[in-house]
């Protein structure tokens, strides 16, 4: 897994959106995986002459695009993204905000789904894993403790007052710690993706591996705080 191209494409969806209106988003799809591989700068090449060769003739680009796969199916759960480029490809490392995902598919188009609700059902779905046995959830990582249920999980993700699960006093000797990793890894991340086309392999890899825990490290972080 490495850094992902992203081109837009005509096709568009409407997205029904909170206030009753609808609105037409286009789609974002994945054109190059591993885009920084030596091996896959010819393909890169090819999709970004093809997206402008394909847009050249719409002199406005969208406001709003969805994310999709290599099959180009929208789908729920699907990020959102405003749109305020000048150019009609991007890699994945500048979708970072999104300003909600696709909810169901309805009649007139797709239902808008706010963060906040994409975050519950995100959290509903690892609870299940929890109780499946599918996945496991440090309620402490520095000692390595999880989560025993899916409802133990889900009280914390709320902020339930009746949650003790996690030692303050712990928390907060390990804060420093935890945050001196943190910078680490962010560093390390940087480092790599300065290379460019020059990164190997073994970078494209090293860097999927940080950007993952850079990503758990950072979701505690802001739980912590």
């Amino acid at each position: 897994m490495g850094v992902d191209l992203y081109t837009l494409k005509k096709r568009a969806i409407l997205v029904l959106w909170p206030d009753g209106g609808t609105g037409a988003v286009h789609l974002l799809q994945l054109a190059v995986a591993n885009a920084l591989s030596p091996d896959a700068q010819k393909a890169v090449d090819r999709a970004i002459q093809h997206a402008y060769s394909d847009w050249k003739s719409w002199p406005v680009v969208p406001e709003r695009v969805v994310q999709v796969g290599l099959d180009g199916a929208p789908r729920p759960g699907a990020p959102l993204f405003a749109w305020a480029q000048k150019r009609v490809f991007c890699f994945d490392g500048e979708l970072l905000n999104p300003v909600g995902f696709l909810g169901n598919k309805e009649l007139g188009g797709f239902a808008f789904r706010s963060i906040e609700d994409q975050k519950w059902l995100n959290d509903l779905t690892t609870a299940r894993e929890i109780d499946e046995g599918r996945a496991r959830v440090y309620q402490d990582f520095w000692t390595g403790k999880t989560f025993q249920s899916g409802q133990e999980f889900l009280a914390y993700r709320r902020g339930d007052p009746g949650f003790h699960g996690f030692d303050e006093r712990g928390v907060c000797a390990g804060r420093k710690s935890f945050s001196q990793r943190l910078a680490k890894i962010r560093q390390l991340i940087r480092l790599i993706e300065i290379k460019g086309e020059q990164a190997s392999t073994a970078d494209i890899q090293f860097l999927a591996n940080l950007r993952a825990k850079a990503a758990q490290l950072g979701s505690c972080d802001h739980l912590h705080h």
